[in-house]
């Protein structure tokens, strides 16, 4: 590795292949992958020296893995549906959202209206199929954290964009988790509504004999979309033989959670998130109540919730903080859910993603969400 002592880097500083060594027992690393077409995209890898996820620059900074302890976190999603944003087809609404190039771990919603798509609007928005500007990726570190940012100026549906973001992912030296942000700008003279988020893979190998959800909301008030067959328990997560066709949403508005600024795992991150009061989690369990991954996030930011649950050939169960719920941009309005972002100004959003092996911690964090739907 290379080991010469900097506190940045951009890009351009590094070698595809070469692993550049960080503190704490960590190293970032650049790597260009091709698409089933030919084209070229550029991952990042980050270690904390314990926590590595990859990040994708030409598909709106997504995260595309998350491993823990050498464990893979994020569910298994095969390599050819890792596709360049240019041979993504928006205005193809059947697939747009979903399995044309829907590979990451984490993957941008919006910032545009998402959730039932139109002529215009597809299923998520734009933000995942945005290439981020090269020259301002930056990799930056101090005594406890890594930083990694970049700008996207988001490919909208216009010719000219309307919003761009700026991205900042952290995570501490040996910890088990990060905090994405990700704040969107309106580059306009008028105002604009925002309606970002994330479509959130933890189901990885760990799951694969099944586990749960872990929701901070009573199942009665979780509503099945888009007429999908009911199941006997929404939050159940099925082992890798079951199949589970067509994919069942269920929408619904989450409970805050208290006691969780108190946690390390928050703690560690409070400055970056300016002390944010109103949390909520939500928890993937597997069978054996030995292997958890939680989405922690500020309710101001992201007020709504959707668990998307589908198991065909892959394996999919998604967690979905979000503004609004994803109905159309008729209905949005009548709910008068949508936010608006004036003229040139910028909206911020967060999570912390995190994953633990600690039975304890598991029941910890069990206990505190479920309290909050009771």
């Amino acid at each position: 590795m290379n080991n010469e002592q900097l506190s940045k880097l951009t890009l351009g500083q590094l070698e595809p292949g070469i692993p550049h060594a960080l503190p704490g027992g960590g190293y970032v690393a650049l790597e260009v992958l091709t698409d089933r077409f030919s084209s070229r995209m550029h991952q990042l890898t980050v270690s904390n020296g314990r926590l590595i996820y990859t990040v994708i620059l030409e598909r709106g900074m997504d995260i595309g893995e998350l491993r823990l302890d050498a464990g893979k976190i994020s569910w298994e999603r095969d390599m050819r549906y890792l596709l360049h944003p240019v041979h993504v087809d928006l205005t193809d609404n059947e697939h747009s959202g979903w399995d044309s190039g829907f590979y990451a771990a984490v993957a941008a919603i919006g910032p545009e209206i998402f959730g039932t798509p139109d002529e215009v609007r597809t299923v998520h928005g734009t933000g995942s199929y945005s290439p981020a500007l090269p020259e301002s990726v930056l990799l930056s570190w101090d005594e406890r954290q890594i930083t990694l940012e970049g700008k996207v100026p988001l490919r909208g549906y216009e010719a000219v964009p309307v919003y761009d973001k700026v991205i900042r992912i952290i995570t501490c030296y040996g910890a088990a988790t990060l905090l994405r942000e990700d704040t969107v700008r309106n580059l306009t003279d008028i105002a604009r509504p925002v309606d970002d988020g994330y479509h959130i893979q933890l189901a990885g190998p760990y799951m694969s004999e099944g586990g749960s959800y872990i929701l901070p909301v009573p199942p009665g008030k979780m509503l099945l979309r888009d007429a999908a067959p009911p199941e006997e328990n929404p939050c159940a997560v099925y082992d890798t033989m079951t199949r589970l066709d067509p994919i069942r949403c269920y929408q619904y508005v989450p409970e805050p959670v208290e006691g969780l600024a108190a946690l390390p795992l928050v703690r560690d991150y409070w400055n970056d998130i300016e002390g944010d009061s109103a949390l909520t989690a939500e928890m993937l369990v597997n069978a054996g109540q030995d292997t958890a991954a939680y989405v922690i996030r500020s309710l101001r930011c992201y007020p709504r919730s959707l668990i998307a649950k589908r198991a065909t050939r892959d394996w999919m169960y998604a967690l979905e903080p979000c503004k609004t719920r994803p109905n159309s941009l008729k209905q949005k309005t009548i709910d008068g859910e949508i936010v608006y972002v004036g003229p040139h100004g910028e909206c911020k959003g967060w999570i912390i993603l995190g994953a633990t092996h600690d039975p304890q911690e598991i029941a910890t964090l069990t206990q505190m969400i479920r309290s909050a739907a009771e």
